[in-house]
């Protein structure tokens, strides 16, 4: 049987993560928007565990992916 608290700190650590990613994010002076997004579960895992691999935040890895696939003339 696994130790009941193993999950929790795993948990825990991510979160300092993101918490330490978002801190640097938020640096960025651009102006800010909430969107709402529907995603699958499981693909809301995999940008969650990029975002903790990358030491970011969701919002930095599509904003990132947007700057990559945007043309030039639509800055």
């Amino acid at each position: 049987m696994a130790n009941m608290f193993e999950k929790y700190a795993v948990d825990c650590e991510t979160e300092r993560k993101i918490e330490k990613a978002v801190v640097v994010d938020t640096m960025v002076d651009e102006k800010r928007t909430t969107l709402s997004l529907s995603l699958t579960v499981s693909d809301k895992k995999v940008l969650k565990m990029m975002a903790v691999e990358r030491e970011t935040t969701i919002a930095a890895i599509i904003h990132e992916w947007i700057q990559e696939h945007i043309k030039e003339g639509d800055r």
